[in-house]
């Protein structure tokens, strides 16, 4: 069974920050895709939203795949609560994808700058408490929490990500969050995708690769001619939230209005006439 750690809380803001725990060494030489992360493995996954925070620890190098399972049916409920954050955006994606065959959007980086450091992000904004991380005072944080998940010093894991989880939120709520940086979806046998590449109906998912200005022109132009946020979503090959995010980025849709396309299929326009 899963050790778990929930707590409440009572906060005004919106979407969810994604923090997870792994073991196992990088790839560094396939910087730039997901061949990066492919040796990492998840043994802690949590977040956090304005309710409160929910973490998920395998006790065990054989409770892995549990957590691996619920990982998974988390995401499915967690894909609608945006916008997602995560302090480094491209690993939890990439061992996401490469452990659970999952590619999930994620919105916004807390990192002002690539390979930034928490701790160096934290102390620009004058952020000095430790929030009960029992690893606050070791040179790599990360590192020390894996030392003691492989002790068997679970709780201290978790003290450490839920530690993770409300210095994220606090960087998310003093106004952090840029773009992430592009990461390429590639397995070994996988072949390139130029991130320059306009979209069209017959090419393959691209709900990870950045926008190219053709993209941009084009989902301008198919809403501007009165296409609903799913019939675009489906041409372009990417998610009804990432087009209705791009048209808020790009001016068509007032960034006030929340995302509802889950719910009904509709234009703007007409609602704004309501």
């Amino acid at each position: 069974m899963l050790k778990e750690d929930h707590g409440s809380q009572t906060l005004a803001y919106e979407g969810t920050v994604i923090d997870i725990e792994t073991r196992g060494d990088y790839c560094r030489k396939y910087k730039g895709d997901s061949r990066e992360y492919k040796d990492l493995e998840m043994v802690i996954f949590g977040y956090i939203n304005r309710q409160g925070w929910h973490i998920y620890c395998a006790p065990g190098e054989e409770y892995i795949s549990e957590l691996e399972e619920r990982t998974k049916q988390l995401l499915m409920t967690l894909r609608n609560q945006h916008p997602l954050y995560a302090f480094n955006c491209n690993q939890e994606k990439g061992v996401l994808f490469h452990r659970l065959n999952e590619r999930i959007l994620l919105d916004k980086e807390l990192q002002s700058e690539q390979y930034e450091r928490k701790k160096d992000a934290l102390r620009k904004l004058g952020i000095v408490g430790s929030y009960g991380d029992p690893f606050h005072n070791d040179r790599d944080p990360g590192l020390a929490c894996m030392t003691a998940w492989e002790s068997g010093d679970y709780d201290k894991a978790i003290q450490h990500n839920r530690a993770c989880l409300l210095t994220e939120q606090e960087l998310l709520l003093h106004g952090r969050g840029r773009e992430p940086e592009p990461l390429y979806f590639k397995t070994e046998a996988a072949h390139h995708v130029s991130p320059g590449r306009s979209f069209s109906p017959a090419s393959s998912n691209r709900s990870f690769q950045p926008y190219s200005r053709q993209d941009d022109n084009n989902i301008s132009k198919a809403w501007r001619a009165g296409n609903t946020v799913n019939t675009i979503a489906r041409d372009c090959k990417r998610t009804t939230n990432a087009i209705w995010m791009r048209l808020q980025k790009l001016g068509e849709i007032p960034a006030e209005v929340p995302y509802t396309i889950d719910k009904e299929p509709f234009t703007i326009k007409s609602r704004l006439k309501n």
